[in-house]
């Protein structure tokens, strides 16, 4: 009597596999038969809605692998992976998949009541991060490290902009240059000077608005070379497709025009 009703207490309270221990203790032969009857009833009930999961790992590169330790918080669920279901309760559950000299697996699903072989599958030592439809498993990869510029991303921004930046240096000059011409024409021979010295004037300052004009389109052409070099990741989205990080890529085309 006090198995079953610890057994209908632990049912209330979703914790399933409790609750499965106590009431096979009061559906046994010696316990009386009405008594018995009514266990039979609630463990019936429970073992319908009890979840089992089915835990899978590999190595990232198809190969299986059986040498896994699955553990939810402290509880040990998995000494290791013989392809058997595992109860568990209801509820978020927090899974750490663990290989001798492979990175751990973290990962959290919501188990739902009467859930039957639901295979959680993993991959340690994979690149990217996958998940997966239940169809084929739920699959998990180990985050890889977040993509670093490479050279070419540093460098040829870099140097644009050093580029434009002498560019509008050099029209600044040319403009000084020009106002200061312009100052000394006033002074010696306007409004009568020479063709050739208003020619002067004027070549100093179409060559000041075109050093500007240069100097800003090096400049934007060095954004725009920062945006194209820099490391992207892609991912594909089809069901049970798994994602990889690519580091450093460049835009196809992106320097053509």
């Amino acid at each position: 009597m006090a198995s079953f009703d610890r057994g209908q207490k632990a049912q209330s309270d979703r914790a399933l596999r409790r609750a499965l221990a106590d009431l096979i203790v009061c559906a046994q032969e010696s316990c009386p038969s009405v008594l018995r009857a009514d266990c039979a009833g609630v463990l019936a009930e429970v073992r319908s809605a009890l979840p089992t999961i089915v835990f899978a790992a590999d190595d990232g590169n198809g190969h299986e692998l059986t040498d896994v330790q699955v553990h939810a918080g402290q509880e040990l669920l998995a000494p290791s992976l013989d392809g058997r279901a595992i109860a568990v309760d209801p509820g978020n559950l927090e899974l750490r998949f663990e290989s001798p000299g492979l990175p751990p697996v973290v990962t959290t699903r919501m188990i739902r009541e009467g859930e039957k072989s639901r295979v959680i599958r993993v991959s340690l030592g994979g690149r990217g991060a996958a998940a997966g439809g239940d169809s084929g498993g739920d699959r998990v990869r180990p985050t890889a490290a977040s993509p670093k510029r490479s050279t070419l991303g540093w460098v040829l921004p870099g140097s644009l902009a050093a580029v434009g930046l002498a560019g509008l240096g050099l029209a600044l000059a040319m403009r000084l240059r020009f106002d200061g011409r312009v100052d000394d024409l006033r002074g010696s021979c306007a409004p009568d000077c020479t063709q050739a010295q208003r020619s002067d004037l004027s070549g100093t300052l179409v060559a000041s608005n075109v050093a500007l004009g240069a100097g800003l389109g090096v400049l934007a052409l060095g954004v725009v070379s920062w945006f194209v070099t820099a490391p992207s990741s892609g991912s594909s989205t089809s069901p049970g497709s798994t994602t990889r990080a690519t580091s450093g890529a460049l835009v196809p085309g992106g320097f053509a025009w």
